[in-house]
C-alpha cells in the first residue's frame, strides 16, 4: 500500500512539474505558479514519506525513483495532449505547389502569408501559417497530397493581439 502511494504521488508530482516547466517556457506565468504550489505540496508529502522509512524499507526509494522516470514521460504525454499555445507552420515549395497550398488553406479560413525565397534549386515560395498547437497535425494533414515540401513547425511564445492574431485566437 505504501509503495502504491509513493509511486502514484511521485508520478503526479513529476507530471505536474513537467507541465509546469513547459508552461514557463510558453510564458504562462500564472498557471505555472499555481502548478508549482501543487507540485511542492505533493513533493513534501511524498518525500517525507520516503525519507521517514528509508532505512527500514529501501524499496520506498525504488518506488520513488521509478515514479520519477515514469512521471516525466507521462508529463510529456499530457502536455502533448493539452497542446497549449500557438505554432507557426512554414512550408517551402515550388511556386505552383505553394500557390495551391495557399489557396486550399485560405478556402478553409486560414490566415496565410507568402513570400518569395530561393532554395538550392532556384526560386521557391514560402507559405506561413499561425495556428493553435492542437491544430498543427490537422493543418499539416492538408499537405499530404503534395510532394517535395519542406515543412517546419515552430512554437510561438508570444503573439501581439492585432487583427491577424484575433483570427487565430478566436
Amino acid at each position: 500500500m505504501i509503495y502504491a502511494f509513493i509511486f502514484l504521488a511521485k508520478l503526479m508530482e513529476v507530471s505536474v512539474s513537467t507541465i509546469r516547466v513547459v508552461l514557463i517556457g510558453r510564458g504562462y506565468r500564472l498557471y505555472a505558479s499555481l502548478l508549482a504550489a501543487v507540485e511542492i505540496t505533493i513533493w513534501i508529502i511524498v518525500t517525507s514519506t520516503v525519507l521517514l522509512g528509508i532505512t527500514e524499507d529501501p524499496l520506498r526509494a525504488v518506488a520513488f525513483g521509478l515514479a520519477f522516470v515514469v512521471g516525466i514521460y507521462l508529463g510529456i504525454l499530457l502536455e502533448d495532449k493539452l497542446a497549449l499555445g500557438l505554432a507557426q507552420i512554414e512550408v517551402i515549395a515550388e511556386y505552383d505547389t505553394a500557390k495551391g497550398i495557399t489557396m486550399k488553406l485560405r478556402e478553409r479560413g486560414y490566415g496565410v502569408t507568402t513570400y518569395d525565397c530561393e532554395g538550392m534549386d532556384g526560386k521557391k515560395l514560402t507559405v506561413e501559417i499561425k495556428v493553435r498547437r492542437k491544430d498543427v497535425p490537422s493543418t499539416i494533414g492538408l499537405f499530404k497530397e503534395y510532394s517535395d515540401l519542406f515543412v517546419t513547425v515552430t512554437d510561438i511564445r508570444k503573439l501581439s493581439i492585432g487583427s491577424i492574431a484575433k483570427h487565430i485566437i478566436k
